[in-house]
């Protein structure tokens, strides 16, 4: 892709609104092409860095649900997650998005949110199917020490499934992460040249060029 030479201004150029826009339907179409069973979808998941007390931290966890034109995604977790603690000390995160295929990295910077006994959670519990829904039937919190392997479940399930009314045991351990999006950059990586650009939104709105 060649695009024009251009300095830092208020007035994005419209090779910068293209991309700003692709990105974020990339985002969303990943959501559409996991429910098909596509393999390889890029931007399926994401690493989430959080800050801690000592440092920081990070995961891969699953993108479930994005709104593009109001700037938000959101991921699932278990409440009883060490990251959980750490976003309701630090509710700034870190999402970084890579997608193999294309060459491209997305980098989000949030403000985060949890939802766990309201409706936003609730809307998302209804739309996990059985097998998304057995690993918050866990006994024991995540990270715990265990005298063996543990599957995440109990071992009873096996390789099946929780009948509809065993699966809601784990509402309770079930929450839902609003990332409110302050910022997205954009790298592109290409032989004939890389492409970095960064998408303000807060506090004030502006696109600009960065060096790769």
């Amino acid at each position: 892709m060649t695009l024009p030479k251009t300095s830092v201004h208020s007035n994005p150029s419209p090779a910068l609104t293209n991309i700003e826009q692709d990105s974020w339907e990339k985002l969303a179409s990943a959501l559409d092409l996991d429910k098909n069973r596509s393999t390889n979808v890029g931007f399926k998941t994401m690493i989430m860095a959080s800050r801690t007390t000592t440092g920081a931290d990070a995961r891969t966890v699953v993108l479930r649900k994005v709104d593009a034109p109001q700037k938000y995604v959101w991921f699932h977790t278990d409440v009883r997650a060490e990251k959980v603690m750490q976003l309701e000390a630090f509710p700034d995160s870190t999402l970084l998005f890579w997608d193999d295929k294309e060459q491209i990295q997305l980098r989000l910077l949030v403000e985060t949110h949890m939802h766990t006994k309201d409706y936003v959670a609730d809307e998302h519990w209804q739309t996990l199917g059985f097998g998304s829904r057995k690993s918050y039937l866990s006994e024991y919190k995540p990270g715990s020490e265990q005298p063996g392997p543990y599957p995440g479940f109990p071992t009873h399930l096996g390789a099946g499934l929780p009948s509809a009314e065993e699966s809601e045991a784990g509402r309770n351990n079930f929450a839902v992460i609003e990332c409110r999006v302050l910022a997205m950059e954009y790298l592109h990586l290409s032989r004939d040249g890389q492409v970095r650009a960064r998408f303000q939104y807060e506090p004030d709105s502006k696109m600009v060029w960065l060096a790769p």
